[in-house]
């Protein structure tokens, strides 16, 4: 039986930081606040340009930093975060989200009832822009597509299983996508309603353009990797339409340059295709989202 006081052999939390450490900070306050203090918290510093401004003995919590000297991005220090933690479950957090209410406990004594749970997606509230990210829609927990990368409680063994993140999508997407992946192996996200994150999403230290060309590049590379071969045309028709009037909507050519490459990329990935049946990808897009 999980309690309050075995959850740290359990539960790690993983977060990446790259010129952010005021965003920082103000997490692992919150995390003091909100009393998950004897989590190991494993920290890597994505090669920033300057060192951290405070003590992290200063915080009364369990933490380990490792930093780098240069940047490899979000998937692979995930994936290494996911490599080097112990415990079974991986709480990952971005710098600049945080839970505010709920428990952890619960969300991870849900976990364990389901033997086919690969991932815990959280409600996501961002109080900057007075918004959900995403949003209960049950009291109870329920099945999802996928996870937001913000804040989320991962199986580690059935990540490391799966290979973990592609790292090939350098950014944007990840979630996504290795979710598809488990799905078709039986695996499944669900939405766990009783465990709030808060996203503050800073723009420091975002690059929209390169926001843009990701996301749109690795939307195509996913079509081709998992939607029904009869349908995939239709999707990838419909994606790049939506994208160019995104972009013409945001004045930002970013998604145009990204549907491109990612048509381009499609020979050179294609023995990633794992194509859903046609009832899979039904199933897949009748649940909600996160």
């Amino acid at each position: 039986m999980i309690t309050e006081q075995t959850l740290s052999a359990w539960v790690s939390i993983g977060i990446t930081t790259k010129n952010r450490w005021h965003d920082l900070k103000i997490t692992l306050e919150k995390l003091v606040q909100i009393k998950l203090r004897t989590l190991p918290i494993l920290i890597i510093d994505d090669g920033s340009d300057e060192p951290c401004p405070f003590n992290f003995n200063g915080f009364p919590l369990n933490i380990q930093l490792k930093r780098f000297t240069s940047s490899k991005g979000l998937i692979v220090r995930r994936n290494q975060l996911a490599r080097a933690m112990q415990t079974k479950y991986y709480l990952s957090l971005d710098d600049d989200s945080f839970p505010v209410s709920g428990s952890l406990l619960e969300a991870v004594t849900f976990a364990e009832s389901r033997s086919d749970l690969f991932c815990l997606a959280f409600p996501v509230y961002n109080p900057v822009m007075g918004v959900y990210q995403s949003q209960s829609r049950q009291k109870t927990p329920y099945q999802v597509r996928h996870f937001i990368g913000c804040g989320h409680l991962i199986h580690r063994p059935h990540f490391l299983n799966l290979g973990g993140y592609r790292e090939e999508l350098v950014h944007q997407g990840e979630e996504m996508e290795i979710a598809a992946r488990a799905f078709q192996r039986g695996l499944y996200c669900y939405h766990f309603p009783g465990f709030e994150i808060h996203h503050v999403a800073s723009n420091s230290g975002r690059n929209w353009q390169r926001m843009d060309f990701y996301g749109a590049r690795n939307n195509v590379l996913w079509n081709d990797w998992f939607v029904p071969r009869s349908l995939k045309p239709v999707k990838q028709s419909r994606t790049l339409v939506s994208r160019v009037l995104h972009s013409i909507k945001v004045g930002r050519l970013g998604q145009i340059r990204g549907e491109l490459a990612g048509l381009s990329a499609i020979p050179k990935y294609k023995d990633k295709r794992e194509s859903m049946s046609l009832e899979q990808f039904r199933q897949w897009q009748h649940l909600p989202e996160s």
